[in-house]
């Protein structure tokens, strides 16, 4: 690892004098379906909150105006939202598809949503949902974990399953690595749609050999059936973390920042898992929303001056049974290319580069785009 890069075991007590009072309370207390917190003086903000007890979604907004989402689920229950439908799409849209139909956006979630009003949008992100959740694993023992020390199998396989990616809580991954994942683009069977969006002038005309690919640049932590602390930090332009409490005789404290928005602090009791997303999204965003249709080309480069930092820890783990999985995923770069079959179009025609339509622009129509 860098030098920019810290990890160590065991952990130090870190500070909490900017800790989010996020305690056990949320956990134990059923929440109501959607409410939201009284603001706070400074630091980060419960803005609103969707589910009942031990399964729910909190919207957390930072004093820079981001928003971040932390998702909280019980063993061996599927959450409220699946990490697919997570990864997709924005906080807003998360909002729109777990609240009740009518229920209005936060004032900090509705800057960042296109479908406020448009209810046969906001359907169309809850049956999204639903059928990603239907899709994921089920008929996990719903044996009481917490009876044996350390993480089952099965309990694993669950945690893996809520993340969204099975490396975490696997036990053969290295403790802290770097890996490359990537996603595909186009305009029916990839990983996301290509063009969802036009935020210029120019509305493409996509054909199915139109393929973007995107690869990611992550500095990754996997730690399963862990004793005693862990501490993972490194700059970059977002995360995702997750701590999952496998056994012992309480909760453990998951700690997490990033940049100087303050610490976010909760208790995750045994059988619980938490996991949440800070940071300015890089994927799918930047592909789905900006392809119109080059405007892909920015991708989100590696930047030490636009980096922030990025950390979580766990403390508390240290009695004779206690044992956790922690995750954790920062992401430094994220590089678009087309893979485009070389038919897919001609050599000598430029893809269309958003509001710059006045040049060569293949199957390009509206707005200043001539039609091709």
């Amino acid at each position: 690892m860098s030098a920019a890069s810290c990890w160590s075991l065991p952990v130090k007590p870190s500070s909490t004098s900017l800790a989010l009072a996020l305690t056990s309370a949320a956990w134990l207390l059923g929440a109501a379906p959607v409410h939201a917190a009284p603001p706070a003086a400074s630091g980060p903000r419960e803005i609103a909150r969707v589910g009942d007890r031990g399964n729910h979604v909190l919207w957390l907004e930072t004093d820079e105006g981001v928003v971040d989402i932390a998702v909280m689920a019980t063993y061996p229950q599927r959450p409220l939202v699946a990490p697919l439908f997570l990864k997709k799409h924005t906080p807003a849209e998360v909002f729109l598809a777990l609240a009740p139909a009518r229920q209005e956006l936060p004032a900090a979630l509705a800057r960042q949503s296109l479908f406020a009003v448009d209810f046969t949008a906001r359907e169309q992100l809850q049956r999204e949902n639903a059928a990603a959740l239907a899709a994921m694993p089920s008929g996990f023992d719903s044996g009481a974990q917490s009876l044996t020390a350390g993480c089952s199998t099965s309990f694993r396989a669950w945690v893996g399953s809520e993340y969204g990616d099975a490396t975490c809580g696997d036990p053969s991954q290295e403790v802290i690595s770097t890996a490359h994942p990537s996603d595909t683009y186009c305009t029916s069977g990839c990983d996301f749609q290509l063009g969802v969006q036009d935020r210029a002038t120019c509305e493409p005309k996509l054909r199915s050999c139109d393929i973007i690919k995107g690869t990611a640049t992550v500095v990754r932590l996997r730690t399963t059936d862990w004793w005693n602390g862990v501490n993972f930090n490194h700059p970059g332009h977002s995360a995702h973390f997750a701590v999952a409490n496998c056994s012992g005789n309480g909760p453990v404290t998951f700690n997490r920042a990033r940049g100087a928005s303050g610490t976010y602090t909760v208790q995750v009791p045994v059988n619980g898992m938490l996991h949440y997303k800070p940071g300015t999204p890089i994927v799918p965003a930047n592909a789905a929303n900006f392809v119109a249709y080059g405007s892909w080309k920015k991708g989100k480069t590696a930047s030490g001056d636009t980096y922030v930092s990025n950390s979580m820890s766990v403390e508390a783990n240290g009695g004779t049974d206690d044992r956790v999985i922690a995750c954790g995923d920062i992401y430094t770069d994220y590089t678009l290319q087309d893979v485009s079959s070389p038919t897919c179009h001609g050599s000598d025609i430029s893809l269309c580069s958003g509001g710059n339509c006045t040049s060569s622009c293949f199957y390009c129509s509206g707005g200043s785009c001539p039609t091709n």
